[in-house]
């Protein structure tokens, strides 16, 4: 059994990363070739030559293929306690005309027009961005693609963590004994 000391020494914040797709215009070509390749699939083959749906899903994992090609995983990392803590009083409730917390900012005790864009540029750590890179990527990105990293920036600072499992690995290593 590890000691409590051992286990601080070598103690290191959450990280998680969120896979961005840069070239959303690629996901309209990608539905359109879909919804081919299932008419294709749908209809009998009239001829020796098929239906030709071989063709159309080698072209989806092509489109696969350059879809990822431009999919950057971005690494996000947890504060600290003290630092989190800073972080939010940075960011106060705004009040409302009676001095009381906005009901935009209630929930989550911040001011929610300026936390998550600062949010997300503190806990990502890779890449590492200029403010003229995080303005570019900002009108890159979808505001479902800004709401998954800060998704994961607010989960690593207020989650539990956990041990992660998976089922794959354990069904893979569960018989590795008598192989």
């Amino acid at each position: 059994m590890t000691d409590f000391k051992t286990l601080l020494a070598g103690a290191k914040l959450p990280e998680r990363t969120v896979p961005i797709c840069l070239r959303g215009d690629l996901t309209a070509e990608f539905e359109e070739l879909e919804q081919q390749l299932e008419e294709a699939l749908r209809v009998p083959a009239s001829s020796l030559e098929g239906d030709g749906s071989a063709g159309i899903a080698e072209r989806i994992e092509a489109l696969r293929a350059q879809m990822q090609a431009h999919t950057y995983r971005f690494r996000l990392r947890a504060m600290p306690h003290p630092v989190w803590r800073a972080f939010c009083a940075e960011h106060p409730p705004r009040k409302d005309d009676e001095g009381a917390v906005d009901e935009r900012d209630r929930l989550l005790g911040v001011n929610t027009e300026t936390f998550w864009t600062a949010l997300v540029h503190r806990s990502v750590v890779d890449p590492v961005l200029s403010a003229d890179e995080w303005t570019t990527l900002g009108e890159a990105l979808t505001d479902r693609q800004f709401s998954d990293l800060a998704d994961a920036a607010w989960s690593l600072n207020r989650r539990d963590v956990d041990v992660p499992f998976s089922p794959a690995a354990s069904r893979m290593t569960r018989g590795s004994g008598s192989e």
